[in-house]
C-alpha cells in the first residue's frame, strides 16, 4: 500500500522530467545532420575557449553523431540531477512537513522499512527516466541519423546520469533529514546541485585549482571523455556508489530517530 501511495505521489515529476529531457534529446539529435561540423564554427563565435572546456564541449569530435549529442550530456546531466535531488529530498521529509509522519510511521511496519519503501520509489523513477531517455535516444538516432554509429558511448551516458544523479539525490536526502521545513530542503537540495555544477565549471576554467577538479561529480562524468574513449572511469562508479549508499544509511539512521512532532 506504502509503496503504491508514493509512486502515485511522485508521478507527476517523473512525467515533467521525462518530457524535458525527452524533448532535449530528440532536438539535439534531430538537427545534428543539419549542423555537422559547422556547428564548431558557431561555438567558437559563441564560446571561449576555457568556456568551452569548462562545459566539456572542447574535446568533441561534431563530425561524429555521437560527439555532436555529447553537447547535451551536461544539461541532461544537470537537469536530471536538480530532478533526483528534490525527489530524494522530500520522499521522506515531506511527512514531517506535512504532519503526516505520525501516521505513516503508526502503520503496521517500522520506520526504516517504510523509508526504504521510499526510497525504492525513488531509485525507480530515477531508473525509468533513464529507460526512457535511452530508449529514445537510439530510437533517434535511428530515425535521424544514416551513418553508422558506436552505441557504446551512448549507453555509458546514460549509465553516467543515473550514477551521478543517484548520488546527488542521496547527498539531498541526507541533508533534508537536518531541517524541517519543505520550502528550505528543496532550496539547499537544489542549490547543493547548482554549486557544484559550478564548482566544477570554475575549475575546469582555471589551471591553477586542478588538484580540486574531481570534487564535484561533475567531473567525474564528461560526455567528451565518454564520447571520444567509449569507457567511464571504474573508480568514480565505485566513489559515487560508496557516496550513495553511505549517505542513504546516515541518513535513514537520523530520519529514525527524528521527532515526528517537529
Amino acid at each position: 500500500m506504502l509503496f503504491k501511495r508514493e509512486l502515485r505521489r511522485n508521478v507527476k515529476s517523473f512525467i515533467v522530467s521525462c518530457l524535458i529531457c525527452s524533448l532535449m534529446v530528440v532536438y539535439v539529435i534531430s538537427i545534428a545532420p543539419s549542423f555537422g561540423e559547422d556547428i564548431q564554427q558557431i561555438i567558437d563565435l559563441k564560446f571561449p575557449k576555457p568556456l568551452q572546456k569548462a562545459f566539456g564541449i572542447s574535446e568533441l569530435d561534431f563530425s561524429n553523431p555521437v560527439g555532436f549529442f555529447g553537447l547535451m550530456f551536461s544539461y541532461i546531466y544537470l537537469f536530471f540531477s536538480i530532478y533526483t535531488a528534490g525527489v530524494f529530498s522530500s520522499i521522506v521529509s515531506k511527512e514531517f512537513t506535512e504532519k503526516t509522519a505520525e501516521y505513516l510511521f503508526s502503520l503496521p511496519a517500522n520506520r526504516i522499512q517504510i523509508m526504504i519503501s521510499k526510497l525504492l520509489v525513488a531509485i525507480i523513477y530515477a531508473l525509468l527516466t533513464i529507460i526512457i531517455l535511452y530508449g529514445l535516444t537510439i530510437f533517434s538516432f535511428t530515425l535521424f541519423i544514416d551513418d553508422n554509429y558506436n552505441q557504446t558511448p551512448l549507453f555509458l551516458m546514460a549509465l553516467s546520469w543515473l550514477i551521478g544523479g543517484i548520488t546527488f539525490g542521496s547527498i539531498a536526502f541526507l541533508l533534508s533529514s537536518f531541517f524541517s521545513k519543505q520550502r528550505t530542503i528543496s532550496a539547499v537540495s537544489v542549490g547543493m546541485v547548482m554549486v557544484m555544477y559550478m564548482f566544477q565549471v570554475i575549475i575546469s576554467m582555471n589551471k591553477e585549482l586542478e588538484n580540486l577538479k574531481y570534487i564535484s561529480p561533475f567531473d567525474w562524468f564528461k560526455g567528451s571523455d565518454i564520447a571520444n574513449s567509449g569507457t567511464i572511469s571504474s573508480t568514480y562508479i565505485l566513489i559515487a556508489m560508496t557516496i550513495s549508499f553511505c549517505c542513504m544509511i546516515v541518513g535513514i539512521i537520523r530520519f529514525n530517530k527524528k521527532d515526528v512532532l517537529v
